[in-house]
């Protein structure tokens, strides 16, 4: 199956990308200029699905279209999370492994927003239903809000501290 995927055998080690140890040599994520503009443009369109699922979903008790929003909602935010880590979270990892101090809270924030990921998972996947019991619409107001709260900071906290740790090096 790895064949498949990288042209190589699993076996072949000796093509000059590992060392002896099996580590990759000369990889790395290179800096985006573009990358915070397009992390940016995420939050936006997460931000405007998180509002339409309450304004056209909640409000108009259109359990259906709570379900399409959550479903949309859920593979952005999926897509958002894998740009993050990816090109975002390694390249800082990269770039600050001489300050430790500043690399702990990199990969606080990261661990912060993988409990974040996995209650909004959690719950896109809880409401993605086309009926909602009594309980269920109780129960989705108060967990949208504490989502959006969440979120809301968030969001807020990468894009004015977060993010400024992004350079070029």
């Amino acid at each position: 199956m790895f064949r498949i995927f990288s042209g190589k055998s699993r076996n072949n080690s000796s093509s000059g990308d590992h060392d002896l140890n099996g580590s990759r040599q000369g990889r790395s994520i290179s800096f985006d200029p573009n990358l915070i503009h397009d992390l940016k443009g995420d939050h936006k369109e997460l931000i405007q699905i998180y509002q339409r699922i309450w304004s056209e979903g909640y409000e108009r008790q259109d359990f259906r279209k709570i379900s399409e929003l959550l479903k949309a909602f859920k593979s952005t935010f999926q897509a958002h999370l894998i740009k993050e880590n990816v090109s975002f979270y390694v390249y800082l990892e990269q770039s600050l492994g001489d300050d430790q101090h500043t690399l702990q809270i990199v990969k606080d924030f990261r661990s912060d927003m993988n409990d974040i990921a996995n209650a909004v998972v959690q719950f896109c996947k809880r409401y993605s239903r086309e009926v909602f019991t009594g309980k269920m619409l109780m129960d989705f107001k108060q967990e949208y809000e504490k989502i959006g709260e969440a979120l809301t900071r968030r969001v807020s906290l990468e894009e004015r501290e977060l993010y400024t740790l992004y350079r070029y090096s």
